[in-house]
């Protein structure tokens, strides 16, 4: 993890958790209302990073799957080498019966990048035509 931006009133840090995750704690309370703060855990948005063309159904994913109230495309701002980012609302911090949570995000991420890069993981796991 490595924190990316703090505010200049310390009232919100953004941290990488993985590749293309990361995520904008409040740390003086809930002022903006993103409503998913716990007893141990500040509120927090989270930014996925992606290609353009994996927009559409990453949106997708996140409203039905993580259950996340509000997305926003937007140029890169906190994830460099991205063509896109996708501010997240909503989204829980640990996955429960009823959403996947930042934590299975997090993991599957990590796990897509494991021992292959990107164009290598879509090679050999494409269907081919013998």
């Amino acid at each position: 993890m490595s924190i990316l931006q703090k505010s200049p009133h310390q009232s919100f840090r953004v941290t990488q958790l993985a590749h293309s995750i990361a995520i904008c704690e409040a740390l003086n309370g809930d002022r903006f209302n993103w409503g998913n703060a716990t007893d141990t855990e500040p509120a927090f948005l989270v930014y996925v990073g992606c290609r353009k063309d994996e927009v559409e159904a990453l949106v997708k994913l996140f409203n039905n799957f993580y259950r996340c109230s509000w997305c926003e495309v937007r140029t890169p701002k906190h994830l460099k080498g991205f063509e896109a980012e996708i501010k997240i609302r909503g989204m829980v911090r640990t996955s429960d019966t009823n959403a996947f949570g930042l934590d299975y995000l997090v993991e599957s991420e990590e796990a897509k990048h494991f021992g292959a890069d990107y164009d290598d993981y879509n090679y050999y796991s494409a269907m081919r035509s013998a």
